[in-house]
């Protein structure tokens, strides 16, 4: 009996750690799942990210669910490649619910997502790794670049598009199609002792006492020949005329666009001597465009960002990788965003990487509560092919505070915003990754600190410290990657004519050159052309007398002589049949 117990026992024993094996086999993997399986998808999430934005991307935390299938995503960084020690965009919580089935197809669909807490250009605690710089040049480089050294005046000229160039050539061409062959048509036409032949003739013809009618046959033969000389001689002259008014309808505005050409590229070219080009060219963008394309820019982040993102990034890739990749649904988002101490909600549908598959546009709106005279609106839509991509986007800002606003940290020009209000609103449109944009800027209650350090920079902070509202047009252009910011207004002009008043001698003494070697470069066309001009009144004065003269001799002079002996001749006719 003592037996049968032990047998017993050792098989319970042998069944109990059996037990514990196979719930040891299958607990592990759980347990680990638990204890890791967040943290393993936090770590490639950060990694995907990371390589589809072109800079480190860093997750804070990320839990999940499986029943419901939920998960939850904070403090999501992504830093600016331009920038790495700032965020380019920093989204506070991310959490939304996944359908399981899609999953098996390879789809991901979301529900429900809310995006929380979304902050632009945030400071890191440590600077960012960049993988790809962003294609262009920065706002900083395009303003700071300038010539290290001045061309020389003929250098200037060599180089450079020139109207004055394109005007005398122009006017060379003019002149050799018309001048010669004009000199020679006049040459050919009748001159005064041919005039005089005519009208003798013709008197002779008035003063002739007609005895019968063969001698009246023979005058009309005679006349009928010289009217056809004269009628010969009148079409040389009026086919002249013609050409010789289109000559000068041609040469004069040749001539007037020739005497235009200098100036208007001295206007162009004098810049160069004023100083640094970044300070002269496009002075509007030089002094608040870094500014203004930055808050601009944060207008389509939702695009730079987003459509990076669903497409998978950039990187090139050593081999095809098999498979269908994921698609990917987002029906509908919540939104917040603290901008400018301004919190700004709005409603995302269709986040999607294959709108091709899905069907619909992502559309977007984003408003900012109502608060007193402040506005902030902006909606808009993408689709995604493999063209590229396709959006539209309007927006509208009003009554956006700006307090210490530091606008340029030139070394010779120190510009900055004291207090504005700032009103913008403008449309953009994107043909496959083409931007097609314009808007305005105004700048309202404004107060400016400027000091300069040079006569230029002087008189630029002087004009900016004036100005109490500024109203600028802005055209965005380029890539999605790489945008382009253009901001002009009348503040151009006055700060050049500012800049140009500074000059110093040996730069004023280089724009006289300029100015000088311009108006050489027209002398002998401007003369040649004026003169012919001269020739042509000339020509056409005289030839305007002696046509007249002919017309007068075609249709008077044959009437009054001939038409009186015929009568002559009727009356004695007459005097014969009475008997007389």
């Amino acid at each position: 009996m003592a037996c049968i117990t032990v047998k017993e026992l050792l098989m319970q024993s042998r069944a109990t750690k059996f037990t514990v094996w196979i719930a040891g086999l299958i607990l592990t993997p759980v347990i680990i799942y638990w204890l890791f399986a967040d943290m393993l998808i936090k770590s490639v999430l950060e990694a995907q990210l990371t390589q589809a934005h072109g800079a480190e991307v860093n997750i804070g935390g990320f839990e999940h669910s499986l029943f419901p299938v939920e998960v939850e995503v904070t403090e999501i960084g992504f830093t600016d490649p331009a920038q790495p020690q700032n965020n380019q965009l920093v989204v506070g919580r991310l959490a939304g619910d996944v359908e399981l089935m899609p999953l098996l197809s390879d789809q991901l669909i979301m529900n429900q997502v809310d995006l929380l807490d979304v902050a632009f250009n945030q400071p890191r605690p440590a600077p960012g790794k960049v993988l790809r710089q962003p294609e262009g040049q920065s706002f900083d480089e395009l303003l700071s670049e300038a010539k290290e050294a001045l061309p020389t005046v003929d250098e200037l000229l060599e180089r450079s598009p020139l109207k004055t160039t394109a005007a005398v050539e122009d006017a060379r061409t003019t002149y050799n199609t018309y001048a010669a062959e004009l000199k020679t048509d006049y040459q050919a036409l009748p001159d005064k002792s041919r005039l005089e032949y005519y009208k003798a003739e013709i008197q002779k013809l008035r003063d002739t006492d007609f005895k019968n009618p063969a001698e009246v046959v023979k005058a009309k033969a005679a006349f009928d020949e010289l009217k056809q000389q004269i009628r010969t001689d009148k079409e040389k002259i009026t086919t002249f005329r013609a050409k010789a008014s289109e000559a000068r309808t041609a040469m004069s505005g040749t001539l007037k666009t020739l005497k235009a050409a200098p100036a208007q590229d001295y206007e162009l070219l004098k810049g160069v001597y004023a100083g640094d080009q970044a300070a002269l060219s496009q002075l509007t963008e030089a002094v608040f465009g870094d500014k203004a394309a930055q808050y601009n820019r944060y207008l389509f982040s939702a695009f730079d960002l987003l459509v990076p993102l669903l497409k998978g990034g950039e990187a090139p890739q050593a081999e095809e990788q098999p498979g269908t990749p994921l698609q990917v649904l987002v029906r509908q988002a919540n939104l917040s965003v603290n901008w400018q101490d301004t919190l700004l909600t709005g409603d995302w549908k269709n986040i999607t990487n294959q709108h091709s598959v899905f069907g619909n546009p992502t559309t977007f709106i984003l408003n900012a509560a109502a608060q007193g005279a402040q506005k902030f609106a902006t909606q808009g839509q993408f689709f995604m092919d493999s063209d590229g991509l396709d959006a539209s986007q309007t927006w509208q800002i009003a009554g956006l505070l700006l307090d210490s606003v530091s606008l340029s940290d030139n070394p010779r020009l120190d510009a900055s915003i004291k207090q504005a209000l700032l009103a913008a609103s403008g449309s953009l449109k994107i043909t496959d990754n083409m931007l097609d944009g314009s808007g305005t800027v105004d700048l309202t209650k404004l107060t400016m600190a400027a000091t300069g350090s040079d006569s230029l920079t002087n008189a630029i902070a002087s004009l900016l410290d004036s100005l109490q509202q500024l109203d600028m047009t802005m055209n965005i252009g380029g890539t999605l990657s790489a945008p382009n910011f253009g901001f002009s207004s009348d503040l151009d002009r006055q700060l050049a004519n500012a800049a140009l008043s500074s000059l110093s001698t040996s730069q004023q003494d280089k724009l006289n050159e300029l100015n000088n070697k311009l108006q050489d470069m027209v002398g002998s066309q401007d003369d040649n052309l004026a003169s012919e001009l001269g020739n042509i009144s000339t020509w056409m004065s005289a030839t305007q007398r002696d046509e007249a003269a002919l017309q007068e001799l075609l249709q008077a002079t044959f009437k009054n002589a001939v038409e009186q002996h015929k009568d002559k001749l009727l009356n004695k006719l007459f005097d014969k049949l009475d008997g007389r």
